[in-house]
């Protein structure tokens, strides 16, 4: 087939982007299909062309109803007969969208994959013509995914329950082992693969290490002023949201805010204005961006770190989709990484709290609840939060225990008054309370008086809110979160089944994935080697010049100063080595520093040959070249996330023995070098010369560097105080018990034959 003719057809385009070519084709042939391609590199239309090219209707599972309208709409400005089915439409809605379905007059529809759970949906499915079905984000049908979402894990099994359907799994983000689980969930056979790469070369990454709220705060109005818009800044937490919204806003910089917790006329509002270019600033959290199609967002800032690199990738990604240069900035500061602990715990209850919920709803004796997670959280004291309650009662669903309404068969309280309104709208309304609910009053659900009374939903609820504003009617909205119904009334805690091995395997899962983002946020090397090694993409490179780290690199290292910086890598990574993984990085700065603190002296820091290599820098520049090395990933962290001990990696035992490379900034010598004079008087210029040959020879024979035998300082004050015991020996700068039992021998017979050749007394 000459797809280039349907291309151009339907979507007025001349050419394919990478992969998208093959990826169709293998759709038309009817293979089962997983692709991989980055935020901006067209999954979209992979499944779109096909679906318009094949016979029947293709069935496109979205997680976003914003994402799934914005497709629909595009689609429908084309003449593309497509629709979706969502809690938007009312029921009346969603049946004549699934007569059309049967019907075989639709070529795309889009649901979401809750949609799965209803019988009348999956019949109607039953009996039309599915010519495939594309999953977007399959990600998130994996366990080990970053946006584990439980309706998508039971969508390879329903799917297979009601007919043999080819499977098309779309994503930007998997790893080796997401892409393995989506393929063994979906169950899919045959199945092409297809990663085109993670590589954004137009996107420049960079982190900005921010050691308080001040310092974030300068960083982040420096970036907004030195660069162009529009720009999405992302923060954690609805808190972080406002806060950061009001505070560009007073520095008179034309900024939004935008999460889950605004009502969804405010949250629409604030998405149209950003999108039409009337606000340039929008500051959200990750509930925006999905499915965004505005092309020309010129920064990406993270004002707190996400949990994971998917979750980064995806949000970066969501700049310079018309391939133009465009910056994204990470203000990294560790603090963020406890709120993003703080979200795992939550997301993962003890199995005393999920069975204290358990208990609560079932002591209330009715199988029909009205009742906020707020209200349960203030009754279970196990809870952290009212949000955690939500997860116990997701818990609770999968477990077969309970079901969540949905919105609009939640119940809201309403009862008429005594005096009627003017207006036609209203009046209709208040006759439906009237005749429904009476001056009594009743629970009803906000569905059954839409349909009642023939309006549109957001025309019915903002009617109810003006009668009651005036008096007219009582209404009470539903409570927040949703309705109950116990479904289960008679089961047991331990007939739930609820697998909470699995559940810490997958916070454990969820735990690692956050060090990862932490790594990125240390790493010293090439930040696009460290996200495409990350998703095993082999293009991975280590000078990019599109990362701060590569541009830095290439702006500061020199020939001039590279075996001296290699002399001292090698220093760090032996003091880190000698100090076995005990102690942080402060404290291995001191050593290198030459400190003398107590600690020092007392667990014996003192006698280590490392100990004041590095005593020319301040404490401050030793402990920023570990942290250099650190973000090269030098190092482990191990034992207290709050007080971490350092050891070496596997790439720092790697750079020891230079089967690696590492690289530091080498900063300018502040503390004034003692000559030596200072150091010690009569020296012999002989002695030194014979006392470097023994050095290089024992280097030599142990392949150590020299500097690991002797400094070059210790050789002078030898020969200068010329010891002649091991007590003598002692008193010497950097000569400890373990320097004395390792080549004190060998110095002192150089130094005792020296002072007979020369006749120098005992």
């Amino acid at each position: 087939m000459e797809l280039l003719s349907e291309l151009k057809r339907y979507f007025d385009l001349s050419s394919f982007r990478s992969g998208q070519e093959e990826v169709v084709r293998t759709v038309l042939e009817g293979r089962d299909a997983l692709v991989v391609m980055p935020t901006g590199g067209g999954k979209s239309l992979c499944y779109q062309l096909p679906a318009l090219i094949s016979e029947g209707t293709a069935l496109v599972v979205s997680p976003l109803i914003a994402l799934m309208k914005d497709q629909v709409d595009v689609l429908q400005k084309r003449g593309i007969a497509a629709s979706f089915i969502n809690s938007t439409l009312s029921l009346v809605e969603q049946r004549q969208v699934l007569k059309r379905l049967e019907a075989g007059e639709l070529k795309l529809l889009y649901v979401a994959p809750e949609r799965f759970r209803q019988k009348e949906f999956l019949h109607t499915l039953s009996r039309s013509r599915i010519s495939f079905v594309a999953i977007d984000e399959a990600h998130c049908i994996s366990q080990w995914g970053h946006d584990f979402r439980p309706d998508y894990l039971r969508l390879g099994r329903i799917l297979k329950s009601i007919g043999q359907y080819h499977i098309l799994g779309a994503t930007a983000t998997a790893t080796e082992s997401v892409i393995s689980d989506i393929i063994s969930s979906l169950h899919l056979t045959n199945c092409r693969q297809f990663v085109t790469g993670f590589y954004r070369k137009n996107l420049l990454l960079r982190v900005l290490h921010c050691t308080n709220k001040k310092e974030k705060e300068d960083a982040l109005a420096s970036a907004l002023a030195s660069v162009k818009l529009p720009a999405i800044v992302y923060c954690a937490t609805r808190r972080g949201v406002d806060e950061v919204a009001t505070l560009l806003k007073d520095q008179g910089h034309p900024a939004s805010g935008y999460h889950a917790g605004m009502d969804d006329e405010t949250r629409n509002r604030v998405q149209e204005r950003f999108m039409t270019g009337r606000s340039e600033i929008i500051v959200a959290t990750n509930a925006f961006g999905m499915g965004i199609d505005k092309l020309n967002i010129r920064q990406v800032i993270h004002h707190q770190f996400p949990g994971s690199i998917e979750s980064y990738y995806q949000e970066i990604g969501r700049a310079g989709r018309d391939w133009e240069k465009s910056i994204c900035t990470l203000l990294f500061s560790m603090g963020d990484n406890y709120i993003q602990e703080f979200f795992i715990d939550m997301n993962y209850p003890l199995p005393e709290t999920v069975e204290d919920v358990f208990d609560f709803l079932k002591s209330t004796g009715k199988d029909y609840l009205s009742v906020g997670n707020n209200e349960i959280s203030e009754t279970i004291s196990s809870a952290q939060s009212a949000g955690q309650i939500g997860i116990v009662m997701k818990m609770l669903e999968r477990a077969g225990f309970l079901e969540r309404l949905y919105s609009g068969r939640r119940l809201c309280f309403v009862a008429a008054g005594a005096e009627k309104p003017r207006g036609p709208v209203q009046k209709k309304i208040f006759d439906v309370v009237a005749k429904i609910a009476g001056s009594k009053g009743r629970k009803v659900s906000i569905n059954f008086l839409t349909k009642t009374a023939g309006l549109e939903k957001s025309a019915l609820l903002r009617g109810l809110r003006l009668l009651s504003a005036d008096g007219l009617i009582t209404y009470i909205p539903p409570t927040a979160g949703r309705d109950l119904k116990i479904v289960r009334p008679q089961a047991t805690f331990e007939e739930l089944k609820i697998d909470f091995e699995l559940l810490e395997k997958r916070k454990q899962n969820d735990l690692e994935k956050l060090k990862e983002v932490v790594a990125y946020g240390y790493f010293g090397g090439c930040r696009w080697d460290f996200l495409l090694s990350y998703f095993g993409d082999d293009s991975a490179t280590d000078q990019c010049g599109s990362c701060d780290n590569c541009i830095q690199r290439k702006l500061k290292r020199t020939d001039t100063n590279k075996r001296e910086e290699e002399t001292i890598i090698l220093k760090i990574l032996s003091c880190v080595a000698r100090m076995q993984d005990r102690f942080g990085r402060t404290r291995v700065a001191q050593v290198l520093a030459g400190s003398a603190m107590k600690w020092i002296t007392s667990q014996g820091m003192n006698r280590l040959s490392t100990y004041g290599l590095l005593s020319d820098f301040t404490q401050e520049d030793v402990l920023d070249l570990i942290d250099q090395l650190d973000r090269q990933g030098c190092f482990v962290r191990k034992g207290d996330h709050l007080y971490p001990t350092i050891g070496l990696s596997k790439k720092g035992i790697e750079v020891m023995k230079k089967e690696e490379e590492a690289f530091v900034n080498l900063p300018e010598i502040k503390k004034p070098v003692r000559t030596f004079a200072e150091v010690a008087t009569d020296f012999s210029p002989e002695l030194y010369e014979l006392l470097r040959q023994k050095r290089e020879e024992l280097g030599t024979a142990q392949g150590l560097p020299l500097f690991l035998v002797a400094s070059n300082r210790t050789l002078k004050e030898m020969a200068a105080s010329v010891p002649k015991s091991t007590t003598e020996l002692l008193q010497v700068h950097g000569i400890g018990p373990a320097k004395i039992e390792k080549y004190g021998q060998d110095f002192l017979d150089v130094i005792l034959e020296y002072c007979d050749t020369v006749n120098l007394g005992a």
